[in-house]
């Protein structure tokens, strides 16, 4: 269901695809919304995916991986990441976009305490209770700011 202030765009919603319903309960292993709206888009209309738009998808799914302890890609996401790099072989390197993503999502500089707490708040509710829960990344010395 789309919030209230999203409720225009209701008539262009051609499917919902939640990473949750398709994840065997394990965190780690949940495939990343982008990694199945690829795989979606390729089994229904290959021809949309564009080499901006593969770029932007491609960055979404390594940026998931790295969040992961270990930076493990599970065997969907790099199925996934494989063909966008067979279809657009003029992508960067995937080496050269972790780094990017690694050096902005640990730099903290240009970015509020409350920013990066929203970049990557998750919210769980039992319909009474909500609780939110964020993960903030900083080096150490930089810690006595908050």
């Amino acid at each position: 269901l789309l919030d209230s202030e999203d409720k225009s765009l209701e008539s262009a919603v051609v499917k919902v695809i939640n990473p949750d319903e398709q994840c065997d309960g394990n965190l780690e292993l949940q495939a990343s919304s982008s990694s199945l709206v690829v795989k979606e888009i390729l089994q229904e209309a290959p021809e949309l995916i564009t080499q901006q738009l593969a770029y932007l998808l491609r960055g979404s799914i390594l940026f998931k991986c790295m969040s992961l302890e270990a930076d493990k890609i599970t065997e969907q996401q790099e199925k996934v990441l494989s063909i966008l790099e067979e279809k657009f072989p003029d992508l960067p390197p995937r080496e050269e976009i972790l780094s990017a993503l690694q050096e902005t999502h640990f730099n903290p500089h240009g970015a509020s305490i409350e920013e990066d707490m929203l970049k990557d708040l998750k919210e769980i509710s039992d319909g009474e209770i909500k609780v939110a829960i964020s993960t903030v990344y900083m080096a150490l010395e930089v810690r006595d700011y908050l």
